[in-house]
């Protein structure tokens, strides 16, 4: 540690790679995904955002938040706004048998992730959401920068990025939200006819001191992390789905059983996810002395949850952790994604958005159940006939070390294929 209080290497690194272990660390209160101020305050791109708050801000901050995610709007979403949005695209991006689905993807999946994170853009227009899609793929890439190959250039490229998202979709919503809000406060409208996503209820409660976000730049940086989680998290994980169910020898009859079974393609998405987790390994630093699972942890040491190898854990998800099988017997309480979406505090709000309610044996399901928006995506791509393009290679994202994401992934698809019904 030096003079200025900067932290210039860890006390120690400790590494974790069993289920229930990472389950202890991630409820630890002591183990924060802040980490030293040269990475997350000095020049930080991400700086102040909810994911990496530790504490009473943290806390304060979703208690906001996480009114985007009730059950009731959750269900509005994949019942109402969602189906019809995503077959109309579907129709105009998929324009000939052979395409790259993974840009598909986050095209599907950043229509909603804008609609809730605040975000306004030209429906009609491609060229907006395309433009959407290469900001998020720049979040991503700061999202995951302590697994860059070239931290720098993801700073500025980040850096950049928030500045034309800021100018060119977020100012011209803030100020329609920030008028919505005055006339509320006159008394003109009731809050019930507010825009309901992140960016107006961040201005709605802006002056609360409890959730630092005097600086402008901080609203920013939490609408565009909310974008960012919504749509490159959705069309990685349905490229792995596709990709899962194309390594098997029976692929053909799985995908007949996603596009016939609504259910099933749920488990696909959720053993999808425990298998090739979009963030393979976490880290939090010990901001006290602590204890984990036996292990004394000293202040200021760099702790890494291995997710990957906990999702693959004998002792929980049986003899075949290693194997895909979305028809897994599991025990209770013990989630189809495993430790995907984190544990504790800083579990994902958005987990339901993307894989759906949890699916526990012997699961029957009722009108209140939500598939999550992954399993209605690669629904409606497996109703339409995808299957491999022989010709084409897929392409991973060697940008990060990060082994489950993709930069382009080919398929092709039989236009004899029934869309959708």
């Amino acid at each position: 540690m030096t003079g200025d209080g900067l932290l210039t290497k860890f006390a120690a690194t400790i590494t974790f790679d069993r289920y229930e272990d990472i389950r202890a660390a991630l409820f630890d209160p002591d183990l924060s995904r802040t980490f030293d101020k040269r990475s997350y305050e000095e020049g930080n791109i991400r700086a102040g955002i909810v994911s990496i708050q530790h504490g009473a801000v943290h806390r304060a901050r979703r208690r906001v938040e996480n009114t985007q995610f009730r059950a009731d709007v959750l269900r509005l979403y994949e019942r109402e706004l969602f189906p019809k949005v995503m077959d109309d695209l579907l129709d105009r991006l998929i324009d000939s048998d052979r395409v790259d689905l993974f840009p598909i993807g986050e095209m599907l999946s950043v229509v909603l992730a804008a609609r809730r994170a605040g975000v306004e853009y030209d429906a009609a227009s491609l060229d907006d959401l395309r433009a959407l899609v290469r900001l998020v793929d720049a979040f991503s890439q700061g999202a995951a920068i302590l697994d860059a190959r070239d931290p720098n250039a993801v700073r500025t490229l980040v850096r950049d990025a928030y500045e034309e998202f800021e100018t060119r979709f977020v100012r011209p919503a803030w100020r329609r939200r920030a008028e919505a809000i005055a006339r509320l406060r006159r008394g003109e409208i009731t809050e019930g006819e507010l825009p309901h996503d992140i960016l107006t209820v961040l201005l709605l409660h802006r002056e609360d001191p409890s959730l630092e976000l005097g600086d402008e730049r901080r609203v920013v940086r939490e609408v565009a992390t909310y974008l960012q989680g919504g749509t490159h998290t959705s069309a990685q994980t349905l490229v792995n789905a596709l990709d899962a169910m194309f390594e098997r020898p029976d692929a053909g009859r799985l995908l007949e059983r996603v596009a016939s079974d609504p259910l099933f393609a749920q488990r696909v998405i959720q053993e999808t996810l425990r298998l090739r987790p979009t963030t393979p390994k976490a880290r939090r630093r010990a901001e006290a002395d602590t204890e984990v699972a036996g292990v004394r942890i000293p202040k200021d040491a760099q702790v890494v949850l291995d997710f990957a190898a906990g999702n693959r854990d004998p002792d929980v998800f049986g003899p075949t952790a290693d194997d895909f099988d979305p028809d897994r017997p599991l025990p209770p309480n013990v989630p189809r994604w495993g430790l995907s979406f984190g544990a504790g505090p800083h579990q994902c709000p958005g987990r339901a958005v993307g894989a759906g309610f949890p699916v526990p044996a012997e699961f029957v399901v009722d009108d209140d159940h939500v598939y999550g928006l992954v399993a209605l995506e690669l629904r409606s791509v497996a109703r339409r006939g995808v299957r491999p393009d022989p010709e084409r290679a897929p392409e991973r994202d060697l940008r990060t070390a990060r082994f489950t994401r993709w930069l382009h992934y080919y398929v092709r698809f039989d236009r004899s294929a029934t869309a959708v019904g």
